[in-house]
């Protein structure tokens, strides 16, 4: 029988099948209820600072999005990291378009034309759990 699923430090602890499917492993991957509370944050922030200029907030939003990679960029936590960039970007193009009565952006425009003038770091996997 397979151990239980616990959270330790932010992360999910659980019994997979390894990349071969011969054995089961532990696996890691971002807790749910953790996951929600940084979003939730990143949301507020966004929110909060939507006025300020766009270099300044793509320079912060990266400066989170860098310690939110170092903490959760391990082994096989790759999907949540992914997943993390996906709603900071929905999250920056809902509260950009609150800026004025007016929509400032579609989502071609925001996504091929101001991402590309302020890129987002895209997530890299910093600790491996297993190999050195």
């Amino acid at each position: 029988r397979k151990p239980d699923t616990f959270d330790f430090l932010g992360f999910t602890f659980y019994c997979g099948m390894d990349g071969k499917k011969r054995f089961y492993r532990c696996r890691v991957k971002t807790s749910s209820k953790k996951f929600r509370s940084k979003i939730r944050a990143m949301k507020e922030w966004i929110k909060t600072y939507r006025t300020m200029p766009l270099e300044q907030i793509f320079k912060t939003v990266n400066a989170k999005l860098r310690g939110h990679y170092q903490y959760y960029g391990v082994t096989d936590n790759t999907k949540e990291v992914k997943s993390f960039l996906r709603q900071t970007k929905w999250l920056l193009f809902k509260w950009l378009n609150r800026r004025s009565q007016k929509r400032s952006y579609t989502i071609d425009t925001f996504f091929n034309g101001l991402l590309r003038t302020f890129p987002l770091l895209e997530p890299r996997i910093k600790v491996s759990l297993f190999y050195r």
